[in-house]
């Protein structure tokens, strides 16, 4: 959710999807079966599927159809692997200056919706920004920081007008040669939204997904669960525990408040129909010389943002949850609150903002004890 910086951490986030998956099984009849699967391998992260289905049989076939179209989009979205008889994400890297690569449409689409919430929503997040991100990579592998000469350079190959789109063709051409697409802030949500619909159309009306913390959710409870007390609308809709943003590192934890919590989450949100994406650098960084360098980084300082603990994003789309909380990630706290207000008048989207101190803000749509409880860190 965010600058994909490959780091082997697989299992990212999947916390969140456990609380919603004991609140999920325990609220079953007789006569149905709620049946869970879990896969990994595509985007590096571990997958679980949860849904009521009227055999074993038939929610393996389904699970089958999520597992196949996330292989077919993780090789055609990875910046990482040449792959055979297939021209990716890289593949169009590679041809940098050179020429225009003929690519799948799903490719096209992801290109086209990253540029467009780039131009109308918040150029914080701007997939042309594949070589500064590359410096960061290089230089944690080196166990340095990249020098202000590199960032610059590599910010000059940056520009999402140096990326050409002929959708006649179904072509892709990168202008300057030193230009790198990196589509890791929005690629496993879109994907995971893909996926998520193709399972919709072979009949799946109530299940949960969650792609390493990109939380998907279609439908509501079959039944109601009405023992729920502590949010009350979670006795009919999907509820989702938002993680922690701690670094399970002790000496980071010592003087980080989330991990004096006595709660196992950050809040819990009830939703259906809905995505839920938490973006943080808790599980993805490294330290140099006693400081925390995340990954998550922003472009006008070139360098790792640092402005929260964590940013939750709860709106429809999986692609566009990704996207936004990178977004308020790297903005500051008023800065967002304007952009989703702004947005919130064409379509529902809410935030959660974990501040470093432990204060939580949250979005005027989220009120507490009705579709979101908080919990006290301080």
């Amino acid at each position: 959710m965010d600058f994909y910086i490959k780091w082997k951490i697989k299992y990212k986030n999947t916390r969140l999807l456990f609380f919603a998956l004991a609140l999920f099984s325990s609220c079953l009849r007789k006569e149905e079966k709620m049946y869970t699967e879990t896969v990994e391998g595509m985007f590096d992260t571990v997958h679980i599927i949860s849904s009521y289905d009227k055999s074993e049989d038939e929610f393996k076939r389904k699970v089958k159809l999520y597992k196949n179209e996330m292989e077919r989009l993780h090789k055609l979205y990875t910046i990482y692997e040449d792959i055979e008889d297939i021209n990716n994400i890289k593949t169009i890297n590679n041809n940098a200056g050179i020429r225009p690569v003929k690519v799948d449409a799903d490719i096209i689409r992801l290109i086209k919706d990253s540029i467009k919430w780039n131009r109308e929503i918040s150029s914080k997040v701007d997939i042309s920004a594949g070589k500064v991100i590359e410096e960061w990579e290089k230089a944690r592998k080196e166990g340095k920081v990249p020098s202000s000469e590199e960032l610059l350079k590599a910010s000059e190959c940056t520009g999402i007008d140096n990326i050409i789109i002929n959708e006649k063709e179904s072509t892709v051409f990168l202008k300057k040669k030193c230009t790198r697409i990196n589509v890791g802030a929005v690629a496993k949500g879109y994907a995971a939204e893909i996926a998520a619909d193709k399972m919709e159309r072979e009949g799946m009306t109530s299940f949960i997904v969650s792609a390493g913390g990109n939380v998907k959710a279609v439908g509501k409870r079959s039944f109601p669960k009405k023992e729920i007390s502590d949010l009350k609308s979670c006795r009919e809709e999907f509820c989702i525990g938002v993680t922690l943003p701690i670094y399970n590192n002790a000496d980071l934890d010592k003087e980080n408040i989330y991990s004096k919590g006595k709660g196992k989450y950050l809040s819990k949100v009830s939703i259906k129909d809905m995505s839920v994406v938490t973006t943080g650098n808790y599980e993805r960084y490294y330290i140099l010389e006693k400081k925390l360098y995340g990954h998550i980084i922003d472009l006008d300082l070139l360098k790792p943002g640092e402005n929260f603990a964590s940013v939750t994003v709860i709106t429809e789309n999986s692609g566009f949850a990704d996207f936004m909380s990178t977004a308020l990630f790297l903005l500051s706290y008023e800065e967002g609150k304007e952009l989703l207000e702004k947005i919130n008048r064409r379509e529902k989207i809410e935030a959660i903002w974990a501040m470093k101190n432990g204060n939580i803000e949250v979005s005027k749509g989220l009120i507490n004890g009705e579709n979101y409880v908080k919990y006290d860190f301080k």
